[in-house]
């Protein structure tokens, strides 16, 4: 073999695993419509608390995220996620507005690798992380309320009013589903997501605080990856 040949075996030799490890690496994108349980609120005004329920309309989550594979089917990933959930009723009165989380997440899979699937691989896993609230939506004034209460001038009880508040939340997520190898380069997914926000505590106005409960939200996602 000359010279040349055996530098080029060399080279395909060092080069080869090098490709074929790149592989593990992968940039998702992922989204889908989902559906967020009811919260129950509990409200302070002055002294005399009060429990709320509010209701959602069906919102959107998304999120795209980095990873890497371990050849044993374990997956590690970080992730930026959104979550979107416009309002539908507080105490059965129509009210409009969002609660917009914007999630950073540490997520592990496991995906299944069964011969007879062929390229589709199930797959569960979940995380844990943190979320940025935005709560800006109408709120309703509970019935019965003394303006007197208000250091400034108040709307009548039966009036809603508008707030727009920011908090920081911890957070978790569940996922499964089942992914399909298109190539070496591609794969598409379709899965179940679960992101659970926990609540947190404001002033929307003098003399009245609220305690927002958690949202608890379940997804269909549909997504695919590049791996590289």
């Amino acid at each position: 073999m000359s010279k040349a040949l055996q530098w080029v075996a060399v080279v395909a030799a060092v080069i080869a695993p090098t490709a074929a490890s790149a592989e593990n690496f992968y940039a998702a994108v992922r989204g889908g419509p989902g559906v967020t349980s009811d919260a129950h609120v509990q409200r302070l005004v002055g002294f005399f608390p009060g429990d709320e329920v509010i209701e959602f309309k069906t919102g959107f989550t998304g999120g795209v995220g980095v990873g890497y594979r371990f050849p044993f089917g374990l997956r590690v990933e970080g992730e930026l996620g959104y979550l979107y959930v416009p309002l539908k009723r507080e105490n059965f009165i129509d009210v409009s507005g969002s609660m917009k989380s914007y999630l950073l997440m540490a997520n592990a899979y496991y995906d299944f690798a069964f011969p007879f699937l062929g390229p589709f691989r199930p797959y569960v896993g979940g995380g844990l992380g943190g979320a940025r609230v935005n709560d800006d939506r109408e709120v309703v004034i509970p019935f019965g309320i003394s303006t007197a209460l208000c250091s400034v001038p108040c709307p009548s009880p039966s009036q809603k009013i508008d707030i727009d508040k920011w908090r920081t939340a911890f957070a978790y997520q569940a996922r499964g589903g089942i992914i399909y190898d298109v190539n070496p380069w591609l794969d598409l997914s379709l899965g179940y997501r679960y992101i659970h926000v926990d609540g947190g505590h404001y002033h929307i106005r003098a003399f009245e605080s609220v305690n927002s409960g958690a949202q608890n939200n379940h997804s269909v996602e549909v997504g695919f990856a590049i791996k590289f």
